[in-house]
């Protein structure tokens, strides 16, 4: 070896295929040393590595990480080349990237990668296709890269990672201020091995990683949606470029998820913060968004506008009955369970068992109304399959909502973002399928939605046994728990109709008032800015959940409104840009609806003031107040809304909206003002305990 100031370290377990090509690659360039760390290998892997003169230790199986790390400690060299053995380096490459890497005063810089099959296959070629044209491979990673020895060994990987640790390094990497790049001139050969099986592994590794990394830094929970937003990008590119490789980004979605969900499936030892449980739980809303979106383009590509407004409508009836039925047992819940002995075993049945029986009712009830009425969503029930999926999602959304609640009051509402991605995942390949083999009438769109429903609570069920908290199904329906919760819930229950209903009976207003087609447009464009509306919603849900369990401290009302406005600012910026250009694809009769997002978002803003404010007063018990001012908002809405609607159009039951909302944000803002200076000795957000369990 020469005097090329650089420590090659190659981590390889059971690379017998590759390793001699890629280490005779790094000797010809001669570097300082050659280290190859051996994962515990059941083939040549060690004695190959001897043959090309490298020194050979052992990571006694502890995995890719610790192996590294093992690397570059028995590592002499002041700059550390860390290169897998599926990597293959040029001649002269070393030596040109140490020069880039010493003239931009780089910390870590990462060959560029050209990707390749390891045959003629299928699989290899599906994987390399997708790395060459996939914006990741501009993200610093550790595959081929040079990094300063006392950097690594400072920052280092975290041993907990078995997969996902370079994604997790460069993220410290970053916050700490280090300077890392990846070259543009230096590039490098990476292969793929060419089975099905590996091409699944690199996925399962994916999914967990991401998983793993999204628990310790909540701060990047959007990488949650990194999958689903690389399949719709890598679909499109396949179309154009490689049609035969569509079949792979199936497997990739599922795959990725499937790992994804088992990490956040596992049960944790601590509970969430205040703002990472409200970034959670508004990424269980906002997340999901790009599949709800893709649902409804593709029912829209595939059916009418009247059957598209009128499956919105029923949609949009059967959300109505849930909040009808919920009584306040959510908002209870929270307050309730922290509290639970047991782990909130039987609180949890009688809560999803009240709900979802009193939703059903409602549901029955609204299609016995409607049907009298004959107009609007009243015509959806000509078809007795769409009356019977209309009840199963009625029943499995209110289950589905219930089992949020649960995941808040357990500050764990990082689950709720796998329910509801498993949720739209699930109701998009139901539409798909059902497209596909030519069903095209309103029972797709709303069974679409009940399967949905169904996997979502199929998920909650298997989160809560894991988290060895199943439900006491036993004494679920007995009459003393379900009065508890009913207590203090039904005083919460006309709060949260006044705050929601409205939301849920604009598009059936609007539909009995303009018709189908029109409500189609509404819809689509009112179920974006639900996903933003999420937020507030979900900082003061958090705030009150905090306050009534042992975690109230001094600032919690400061910081959940801070977190709410910044996570909706970002989520409201996202659709102003995003949204014209999403009803732009719909189509003409959809894209003109894009004027009404600037009358919304800043509506959703409004909105965060009045959210916190409602958190605090459940928890302070100043229900009726806070009823009033929800009240006020509903009537501003709901009142003139059908008159509004046909005078003004779509525009002007938007203004409407945003009028409601800022009367009752002002509301609000001057309420928080008055309680929080009402005793000198309570700090903002800080509830003496005797308040925090007052239901009225």
């Amino acid at each position: 070896m020469s005097d090329l100031k650089v420590s090659v370290v190659v981590p390889a377990r059971n690379a017998a295929a590759w390793l001699g090509e890629c280490l005779e690659s790094i000797r010809s360039q001669q570097p300082h040393e050659m280290i190859v760390v051996d994962g515990c290998s059941t083939d040549d892997t060690a004695a190959i590595a001897r043959g090309c003169g490298a020194t050979v230790i052992s990571d006694e199986g502890r995995g890719l990480p610790a192996a590294r790390m093992l690397g570059a400690r028995s590592a002499t060299g002041e700059v550390v080349a860390l290169i897998d053995a599926d990597v293959v380096l040029p001649s002269k490459s070393l030596p040109r990237l140490l020069t880039e890497f010493e003239a931009g005063g780089y910390d870590g810089l990462q060959f560029g990668l050209a990707s390749e099959a390891d045959g003629p296959g299928y699989w290899g070629a599906a994987l390399a296709w997708h790395h060459n044209h996939s914006r990741v491979r501009k993200w610093f990673g550790v595959s081929a890269t040079l990094m300063r020895r006392d950097v690594l060994l400072d920052v280092g990987f975290d041993d907990e990672f078995r997969s996902g640790e370079d994604v997790e390094l460069r993220i410290r990497l970053e916050q700490a201020g280090y300077r890392l790049g990846v070259s543009d001139s230096v590039v490098v050969r990476h292969r793929f091995d060419d089975t099905f099986d590996y091409a699944r592994d690199q996925w399962l590794q994916d999914g967990a990683g991401m998983a793993r990394t999204v628990r310790k830094h909540t701060g990047h929970i959007w990488l949650v949606i990194l999958p689903l937003l690389a399949t719709v990008r890598g679909v499109g590119l396949s179309l154009v470029r490689a049609p035969r490789f569509l079949p792979y980004w199936m497997g990739f979605l599922l795959y990725n998820y499937r790992a994804m969900a088992g990490e956040l499936l596992r049960p944790a030892h601590k509970p969430i913060s205040v703002g990472g449980n409200a970034a959670w739980l508004a990424a269980a809303r906002i997340a999901p968004m790009v599949a709800g979106f893709l649902f409804w383009a593709l029912a829209a590509i595939a059916l009418p506008p009247e059957q598209i407004g009128l499956g919105s409508a029923v949609v949009s009836a059967a959300l109505l009955t849930v909040q009808l039925g919920m009584l306040g047992v959510g908002p209870a819940t929270l307050t309730l369970l922290p509290a639970e002995t047991d782990g909130g075993r039987r609180l949890i049945a009688t809560s999803l068992l009240t709900v979802a029986t009193f939703s059903l009712l409602g549901a029955g009830l609204l299609v016995a109304i409607t049907y009298w009425l004959g107009t609007g969503v009243g015509e959806a029930w000509v078809d007795p399959l769409v009356t019977v999926l209309f009840l199963a999602t009625a029943l499995l959304a209110a289950t589905a909502y219930q089992l949020d609640h649960v995941g808040v009051a357990q500050e764990r509402a990082d689950r709720t973002l796998v329910r509801s991605l498993a949720q739209s995942l699930v109701q998009l390949v139901f539409l798909a399928a059902a497209l596909a083999v030519g069903l095209r009438d309103l029972a797709v769109i709303v069974g679409a939605v009940a399967a949905g429903a169904l996997a979502s609570v199929f998920v909650g069920l298997r989160q809560l046994g894991r988290a060895h908290v199943s439900p006491d199904w036993r004494h679920g329906l007995r009459p003393r728990p379900a009065l508890k919760l009913l207590k203090p819930g039904l005083p919460n229950h006309a709060l949260t109709l006044a705050d929601r209903a409205p939301g849920y009976l604009l598009p059936l207003i609007v539909a009995a008032t303009l018709g189908p087609a029109p409500t189609a447009a509404w819809y689509v464009v009112w179920m974006m800015a639900s996903a933003v509306f999420f937020v507030p919603q979900s900082a003061g849900f958090t705030l009150q959940t905090a306050l009534a369990g042992t975690r109230a401290r001094p600032g919690l009302l400061a910081s959940a409104l801070r977190a709410s406005f910044l996570l909706t600012l970002l989520a409201g910026l996202i659709l102003m840009l995003a949204g014209p250009l999403l009803l732009g694809f719909l189509g003409p009769q959809y894209a003109s609806a894009w004027v009404l997002l600037p009358v919304l978002v800043p509506a959703l803003l409004l909105s965060c003031v009045t959210q916190v404010y409602y958190g605090l007063c459940r928890a302070q018990g100043r229900l009726f107040e806070s009823t009033a001012v929800a009240i006020l908002a509903a009537i501003l809405v709901v009142a003139p809304a059908a008159a509004v609607a046909q005078q003004f159009g779509l525009t002007g039951v938007s203004v409407l909206w945003a009028i409601a909302q800022a009367t009752a944000a002002l509301a609000a803002a001057w309420r928080l003002i008055t309680l929080t200076r009402v005793k000198p000795a309570t700090t903002a957000g800080e509830i003496p305990s005797a308040a925090r369990h007052q239901p009225t």
